[in-house]
């Protein structure tokens, strides 16, 4: 058997534990979620290295990013097109990794991977913190539920990173900590773009203008930090950094993978940066509206809106990205969250584990094109989640609270309804 149809039971188990924790109205013990999601990432961090198709950007750009920093060199101004453009924060993170593997005599199939799995079980207590009700059942569920394995575990990827720092600041701007969540925030966005997207719910959890003022300035520090390293630490020139700041902001507009480019191009994966000027376009159109639409709504509904928008409109995706709203689908599940946690898992685990071919037996191009186009399903289930009741405030009403497998009707208490 496969290690990709290995990894296959213990997913569904996972995803299988997380609906029967919600039906059965289970609330494990913090240790209990912290050690199921462990076993999870670990066994999928063993198997990744076996598989027949490794992540290329793990194997590729992340090693050559890492390797760049222990030269000196900024990985943005020296790797592939669009192999890198972030802030070096990532980088210095992949260059330590590499160093501990080193030290400790691993390969770069396990020490690459051990970050975004320590960051992803540090979302685990955060999330549960985050959650209005039940919190110890979030936690449990996010530990369990697959996407968050496949992308720490087997890809190996940053948004457990990210998400780490953007949780992380919105508690503190809760507890109306303005210079510990200016300063959490900003280390999500140092670590990539779409970060920018936690900024309005962080601010807005933060009463008084001037506090939010502080809050953005704080935002800014870290970002420039960043840049300024490239520069102490790095082999790029003060005189340089305006065309860092260039490299940094800009993205290689490869469509075809997802949504309405998938149809656009008949599921064929390209380069076209006709695609992506009227993507973006109709990317920050949709966004704007949407910040308006929910402007009054709390900062978590705002946050969770805000990341549904953008995978619904965006003309390009990564597996990776649909991870980003599922600390917040979880902490307040709105009506249709687990019809689109449901979905995201299914589509997540069958692009990253190649169920379609393996399965099947499909030509690979063929298996590519049906995953692909699937993504259209996973993107109505996504609009059906958006949290369209609660763009006023909280949610109020003896239903308030209750929602979750249950899409917002009557909720099951010990598997009864």
């Amino acid at each position: 058997m496969t290690p990709e149809l290995i990894m296959g039971p213990p997913l569904a188990v996972g995803f299988a534990l997380a609906v029967f924790a919600q039906r059965r109205g289970w609330s494990p013990p913090l240790w209990v979620a912290l050690c199921a999601g462990a076993v999870l990432r670990v066994l999928a961090m063993v198997l990744a290295p076996q598989m027949a198709v490794q992540p290329y950007d793990f194997e590729h750009d992340f090693r050559d990013a890492a390797n760049s920093v222990l030269d000196g060199q900024n990985p943005t101004m020296h790797l592939r097109e669009g192999g890198w453009h972030f802030l070096p924060l990532l980088a210095y993170v992949l260059a330590g990794q590499q160093e501990l593997g080193e030290t400790l005599g691993l390969s770069w199939a396990v020490a690459g991977r051990i970050v975004p799995i320590v960051a992803d079980l540090a979302l685990i207590p955060l999330i549960s913190k985050l959650a209005t009700e039940r919190g110890a059942l979030r936690g449990f569920q996010y530990a369990c539920l697959p996407i968050g394995v496949l992308v720490s575990g087997l890809h190996g990827q940053f948004p457990p990173i990210t998400l780490l720092f953007g949780v992380a600041a919105l508690l503190a701007a809760r507890r109306g900590h303005a210079q510990l969540a200016g300063l959490l925030i900003g280390l999500s966005v140092s670590c990539t773009h779409w970060s920018l997207l936690l900024v309005p719910g962080v601010v807005l959890a933060v009463p008084g203008l001037r506090r939010r003022v502080s809050v953005l300035l704080w935002t800014a520090l870290a970002p420039l930090a960043m840049l300024a390293s490239s520069s102490l630490f790095l082999d790029t020139a003060v005189s340089e950094l305006p065309a860092l700041v260039r490299a940094i902001m800009s993205t290689r507009p490869v469509v075809g993978d997802w949504g309405w480019t998938a149809v656009a191009t008949g599921g064929q994966q390209i380069v076209s940066p006709a695609f992506g000027r009227v993507g973006l376009v109709i990317l920050a159109a949709a966004l704007l509206a949407a910040l308006w639409w929910w402007r009054r709504a709390e900062p978590e509904v705002l946050t969770l809106a805000l990341l549904l928008v953008f995978l619904i409109v965006t003309y390009r995706l990564g597996a990776q990205y649909l991870l980003w709203p599922l600390p917040y689908l979880l902490a307040r599940p709105p009506r249709g969250a687990w019809s689109a946690i449901t979905l995201t898992s299914l589509w997540v685990a069958v692009g990253y584990l190649h169920l379609i071919y393996f399965l099947t037996g499909m030509e690979w191009a063929t298996a590519q094109r049906v995953w692909v186009f699937s993504s259209l399903a996973v993107i109505a289930a996504l609009v059906y989640a958006l949290p369209w009741r609660e763009r006023g405030g909280p949610a109020t009403g003896p239903a308030a609270g209750v929602r979750g497998l249950s899409d917002g009707h009557e909720p099951a208490v010990n598997g009864l309804r």
